[in-house]
């Protein structure tokens, strides 16, 4: 995962990993792997690309099937590409007026709805792994890319008809996240509420506990500064917020709010990937069937007492306005002067102010916050906003355009998995979109793999050829 780097206060902080701006409050991170299940389509002006069904895989080992809903870039499998959960602000779904459509196929179609429903609604006698996943994945690339996509298979091409007539009604509302809890951090000052952190989960119940320095003093209060003890009930409401209590007197230091549940990861929730080894970027998936997960969250608090200036900041994409908004809160008692990305913002005591970066489409961002008493904060990753924007080669870091917002008047306080299709490998190209009608789905290839549009795409580096047909 991408990193945020820290240091604040003469080493409150000292450097350490943490959320990137797009994602924000941990969630579910699992690694693609090299299966792929589903079957070749046609795709208008792009040629013949393999459709189907990928595989992410958790380090627990549980297993989420996903299908691509951004044709235009490509994975890189054989960097076996890590993602994160992600919410739909933060991707190409932000302003796509087609988003509930794709939530509907989704909870209607393979893998969520059986295949005898499903073929008794295109009036078939019956349908094959296969043609679920490859006409789902027709279907959805209509809504997702506008890219018209027509199986070759009659029966995925009923399918994907269907899911695209209109008997799709759509579900607009986006699905829960599975475990999130932000900002990744706060600071303040003892003998108060430090926070609020803001809690969403789609589990029963989140566990919750507090590590690090004086753990054994601090209480973790909700919005009306009751403690809450062990388990935290469910369902958890929207935005629940919490607060640790750092009693009067305690000597500087750091602790972290640990948050953890058995949840369901949602069909319909957005994974979105990581930057990988070499750079590059895979293309954003959608959650095909809800599943059960273990997932984990955390954020750290940091205090101290006399007075001064005392800042923190968190970061998060916005798609809707082409770039990364920076936050910095003052939880101190005098003013602080905050440089973020080159420019410098003027914070007053118990005040937020935000500023608005500006990232190019498909572009990698490394925004860096800097304020007194040796604060340090960086935030990376890349801005992966729209579709039909097709990466070319490693990104590259912009000049990012800062700009202010008005000042915020916040106080600041204190399924089954599919069956691997195979077949011999075949030749393809490096970072295509699509493949050629000689590319084979399975992607188990030692010289490495891209995978775009939902297609397998071989590399065969020593020889460095590249295939003759790009989608």
């Amino acid at each position: 995962m991408l990193t945020t780097s820290v240091a604040l206060g003469g080493g409150l902080f000292a450097a350490g990993a943490a959320v990137a701006a797009d994602t924000p409050g941990s969630g579910v991170t699992a690694v693609v792997q090299n299966t792929m299940l589903g079957e070749k389509v046609d795709v208008e002006g792009k040629g013949t690309v393999d459709a189907g069904l990928f595989t992410l895989k958790t380090a627990a080992g549980e297993k989420l099937q996903t299908y691509c809903i951004d044709f235009d870039n490509p994975v890189y499998l054989n960097s076996r590409a890590k993602y994160h959960e992600a919410d739909w602000a933060s991707s190409s779904l932000n302003s796509n007026a087609n988003a509930s459509k794709i939530r509907w196929i989704l909870d209607n179609s393979y893998p969520q709805a059986n295949l005898a429903s499903l073929a008794a609604a295109i009036h078939v006698n019956s349908l094959s792994d296969e043609d679920a996943a490859a006409g789902t994945q027709a279907a959805i690339w209509k809504f997702s890319d506008d890219k018209t996509a027509i199986p070759r298979t009659e029966n995925a091409k009923k399918l994907r008809n269907y899911l695209t007539s209109d008997a799709n009604k759509g579900v607009a509302a986006e699905p829960k996240p599975s475990l999130t809890l932000t900002p990744d951090s706060v600071s303040g000052k003892s003998g108060g509420k430090l926070g609020p952190f803001v809690l969403n989960s789609s589990a029963g119940a989140v566990k919750l506990a507090v590590s690090g320095d004086a753990a054994d003093k601090i209480k973790v209060l909700d919005k009306d500064g009751k403690p809450v003890a062990g388990n935290l009930a469910g369902p958890i409401a929207k935005d629940t917020q919490l607060f640790l209590d750092v009693p009067a007197g305690t000597p500087d230091g750091k602790a972290g709010l640990d948050a953890s549940a058995e949840a369901t990861v949602l069909s319909g929730r957005v994974f979105m990937s990581d930057l990988d080894d070499d750079g590059n970027h895979s293309q954003t998936m959608i959650l095909a069937g809800s599943t059960k997960v273990n997932v984990a969250a955390s954020a750290k608090v940091a205090w101290k007492q006399g007075k001064g200036a005392l800042v923190d900041s968190s970061a998060k994409v916005e798609c809707a306005n082409n770039g990364v908004r920076v936050s910095v809160t003052n939880s101190g008692d005098e003013a602080a002067t905050v440089t973020v990305d080159k420019q410098q913002v003027t914070v007053q005591p118990g005040k937020t102010e935000s500023v608005l970066v500006k990232v190019a489409e498909k572009a990698k961002y490394d925004i860096k916050v800097a304020g007194p008493n040796g604060y340090a904060k960086e935030f990376t990753g890349v801005l992966d906003c729209k579709t039909g924007v097709t990466p070319t080669g490693t990104p590259t870091t912009p000049a990012g355009t800062a700009t202010p917002s008005a000042t915020s008047t916040t106080p600041a306080a204190g399924q089954p998995t599919p069956a691997t299709t195979s077949s011999a490998p075949g030749t393809g190209g490096l970072a295509q979109t699509g493949a050629n009608d000689s590319t084979p789905i399975l992607a188990a290839v030692a010289g490495g793999l891209v995978v775009a549009g939902g297609a397998a795409v071989f590399v065969l580096r020593r020889r460095g050829r590249h295939g003759r047909t790009a989608a």
